[in-house]
């Protein structure tokens, strides 16, 4: 039986939230396909799980999420962690509800924030700031200004899709420390509210809303982007173990990108620069006529072709929608079609994996990943590390590619190195475990 559980509205949160566990020493396992979460309930993991519920409207996100809650809770999981978007799409006020309902819980607490990945709440408000590094690719704090992206105001936003009273403690409080956090929470509740949503900006204001919600009653809903579970699984008296080594395979590192996120488009071009990467662009406009056969087949084709000559081993090959790099490119009909596109998308990488090329992968977007590991039919993730902040390592369960290193990332998330660290970690694994098993 496991102690927690994680409930994300898309396969990318799933994963940047479990791996903040997983990275504690706490065995996790994303569940892909909410349907197949019964057969994972007999175990002591942390479990992720993909609800899959970001695109549906109010009443049926609210069902799946209120069901999947009922299941965790007949099961033994003692408690939930609501991961919200970092930008807020989708039903995260309906969603909160509803765990909270399944739960008969009366208290939660919200925070948004993510840091590292530029994401902070500073009077109700959800912005999205220049993330500043320390010169080695590493986060070292985020530097905020007038002309930061304003998101939306997260109180507001909550109240109209709650029934519970909600209130927003400001910075002012976080920074006064933890009796001082508690103390709001306290009076805020005798008066009648419910939800408390919490500024943070740094990691610091993370730690002492995480330290402080360490004092409230186990029965209390946490909610909040990857950046707040992060705390909460460090000041959290859980179980942990060791982490698994897999002997590593033969075959090309394969980044899928299937978002139109620019963030991503500067990541690829980085890659590109740096390595002998080999890029393939997948023609959207094809599958939206309906030759998607004829345009999975081609793509399928120019991947042999480009790795036929040095070999396959240890190289680098991207394959992305041609609409991330030109925005006008389908911009009317990109939505429309984003999940055709997508499931052609797991059609190609499925075919790579039957002609036994692929070694590992890395993928952002989480419909795109989602429909990638459908492909795969994978029935699961289990996660090993974390690579950068919000972006996990872990290993396929089940499915075709099974036991394959896979890193999934959410297409706004990281600097624009991202992609160029993460292969080079994966070769650097991949040599570390060739040598150590003698493949």
């Amino acid at each position: 039986m496991g102690y927690i559980s994680i409930i994300a509205d898309d396969l990318t949160g799933a994963s940047d939230t479990g791996i903040q566990f997983r990275k504690y020493g706490l065995k996790t396992k994303v569940i892909v396909d909410v349907n197949q979460l019964e057969q994972f309930l007999d175990g002591d993991e942390v479990l992720a799980i993909n609800s899959n519920t970001r695109p549906l409207h109010g009443e049926k996100a609210y069902k799946i999420v209120y069901d999947i809650c009922c299941l965790l809770k007949q099961s033994g999981f003692t408690r939930i962690y609501k991961k919200v978007d970092s930008t807020f799409r989708g039903n995260p006020g309906i969603e909160l509800e509803a765990v909270m309902d399944a739960l008969g819980a009366n208290l939660a607490v919200l925070v948004p924030s993510f840091p590292e990945n530029g994401r902070y709440m500073l009077d109700g408000y959800l912005k999205i700031a220049q993330v500043l590094t320390n010169g080695n690719g590493k986060e070292d704090m985020i530097l905020i200004n007038d002309g930061d992206q304003q998101l939306c105001h997260v109180p507001t936003l909550i109240k109209e899709q709650m029934i519970r009273k909600v209130a927003n403690i400001t910075i002012n409080t976080v920074r006064q420390g933890i009796p001082a956090i508690l103390s709001e929470i306290e009076k805020l509740y005798a008066k009648g509210y419910q939800v408390m949503i919490i500024d943070a900006v740094t990691k610091g204001d993370l730690k002492n809303i995480a330290l402080a919600c360490r004092m409230l009653p186990e029965e209390t809903v946490m909610a909040g982007a990857a950046g707040f579970a992060s705390f909460l699984a460090k000041v959290m008296d859980l179980p942990s173990d060791t982490l698994r080594e897999s002997p590593s395979k033969e075959g090309i590192i394969l980044i899928v990108a299937g978002t139109c996120n620019p963030t991503t488009r500067k990541q690829i071009d980085e890659v590109m620069k740096n390595t002998d990467a080999n890029l393939i662009k997948i023609n959207t406009g094809k599958i939206i006529n309906g030759f998607t056969a004829d345009e999975v087949e081609k793509v399928v084709c120019e991947m042999h072709e480009l790795n036929k000559t040095n070999g396959v081993n240890g190289r680098i090959s991207i394959i992305a929608v041609d609409s991330l790099f030109n925005a006008n490119l389908y911009s009317s009909q990109i939505k429309k079609w984003g999940k055709t596109i997508a499931q052609a998308i797991g059609i190609i990488v499925g075919r790579l994996v039957d002609d036994q090329i692929v070694q590992s992968l890395v993928i952002t977007g989480g419909d795109t990943a989602l429909h990638v590991l459908n492909a795969l039919k994978a029935k699961g993730i289990e996660l090993e590390e974390e690579v950068l902040p919000g972006i996990p390592l872990g290993r396929l369960i089940g499915g075709k590619a099974n036991d394959t290193p896979i890193i999934t990332k959410a297409g706004g998330f990281g600097t624009p190195t991202a992609f160029l660290e993460a292969v080079k970690y994966l070769q650097t694994k991949e040599t570390t475990m060739n040598i150590k098993y003698k493949l």
